[in-house]
């Protein structure tokens, strides 16, 4: 688990799932914006690819 202080909240992905994971879909990710890089480096949420898979809608 990552280190909270290190990361405001608004910039983290929250509850990113597995690809093949019902309901979820493909999303820019949060913490570098979808550019797929922080301070030069790979992204560590998106592995550089500027996107995560993330839930759709809410329990109904």
């Amino acid at each position: 688990m990552s280190d909270p202080t290190h990361q405001a909240p608004e910039e983290t992905n929250t509850d990113p799932v597995p690809e093949d994971t019902p309901f979820a879909a493909e999303n820019i990710c949060r913490r570098c914006k979808g550019t797929g890089k922080i301070d030069g480096n790979r992204c560590p949420d998106c592995q550089g690819s500027g996107k995560v898979i993330t839930p759709v809608g809410g329990a109904g």
